[in-house]
């Protein structure tokens, strides 16, 4: 312990203040009234600056917070359609042809996520496969607000003369960041307008066919089509998943497909049991010119439905638009033998 005592320390001190008291006038006297209106002008000054800068940075949390979101999308998005089924943003695609021959797309967007999506776009870009074919510029469609677990179903109307065409579709976000603006890019399950979205099923009996094209379909590729219901594969459940045909109760079902260059054309289809792992189906015309359009634009069909089935970027839809360098029946059996 110090020997100094408080004394010590504070004895001068009051030698060193004023003797004389300090005098307050009048006019220094505290006002206990309103403040003056310069002071006023500054609080409130003060708080709208504050409520701004509060507000500016809620904007900037859900920003990150939406931001994050996205970026689970797109991992989402990239993996295989087991990994991401029920999961993320889902889409469905319907195509439905109008009398003038322009075609009506239908786009149903759910929202499997936790977070609302908010002031998003959908982006459709047709893509030619074929060099002489055509196909309309790129569309947008508002979405709005879609809350979590919300579905809604969105239409656009195109111009695609002569497929096959294949519909790229994608999520937009655009937001301001810094004064700049950004936009968010989300891909979204592509849809391959052909010629057997035209197809009606008709009332006949039998149909005598000259010429017939056999596919070998994998049941585990039918299950995947059918949205892994993990049942045992039947023959309804074939036409259903790759033709888009449903309650058939027949081994066969006779169809008519429009053609601008010609009559309509009919077409058998067939679908029959190939051991414990496989069916067939068969597609059967009276030409071979309406059976070759036919059975290339099916296969097609199924080169991006098998796409959608695997990890992103799905080899199928990199080259799809491509054809030159591989041809439609070697890239469809190089797809189909992953599901072997």
């Amino acid at each position: 312990m110090s020997d100094i005592s408080d004394d010590d320390i504070f004895g001068g001190f009051d030698n060193r203040m004023d003797t004389e008291p300090i005098q307050i006038d009048s006019d220094d006297s505290f006002d206990a009234g309103a403040p003056t209106s310069s002071h006023t002008m500054d609080r409130k000054s003060i708080i709208e600056k504050y409520q701004k800068l509060k507000e500016e940075s809620k904007k900037l949390d859900d920003l990150a917070v939406e931001v994050r979101s996205l970026f689970m999308i797109c991992k989402q998005m990239e993996e295989c359609y087991t990994k991401r089924i029920d999961r993320i943003v889902a889409t469905y695609g319907e195509i439905r042809y109008l009398h003038d021959g322009t075609i009506l797309l239908l786009v149903t967007i759910h929202n499997i996520t936790n977070q609302p999506m908010i002031d998003w776009v959908i982006s459709i870009n047709p893509t030619s496969i074929f060099p002489n074919s055509s196909s309309s510029c790129c569309q947008t469609i508002n979405v709005g607000s879609l809350l979590p677990g919300i579905r809604k179903t969105f239409q656009c109307q195109l111009t695609c003369k002569d497929p096959p065409v294949l519909l790229q579709l994608s999520l937009l976000r655009t937001y301001q960041l810094g004064g700049i603006v950004k936009c968010f890019k989300v891909k979204l399950d592509p849809i391959l307008v052909t010629a057997w979205n035209q197809a009606q099923r008709v009332e006949r009996k039998n149909m005598e066919t000259s010429f017939t094209s056999t596919i070998r379909l994998p049941n585990s590729l039918i299950n995947l089509l059918s949205g892994s219901p993990d049942t045992v594969i039947s023959v309804p459940q074939v036409f259903k998943s790759i033709l888009n045909v449903p309650n058939v109760q027949e081994d066969h079902i006779v169809m008519c497909i429009p053609s601008t260059s010609s009559d309509n054309i009919l077409v058998k289809a067939s679908c029959a049991k190939d051991g414990t792992s496989y069916h067939t189906l068969t597609i059967g015309t009276e030409s071979s010119r309406s059976l070759t359009f036919l059975a290339e634009q099916l296969r097609l069909h199924l080169i991006v439905e098998m796409s959608k089935l695997k990890s992103r970027p799905a080899k199928g839809i990199l080259i799809l638009t491509e054809m030159d360098a591989l041809s439609v029946e070697e890239l469809f059996q190089t797809m189909l033998a992953a599901f072997n």
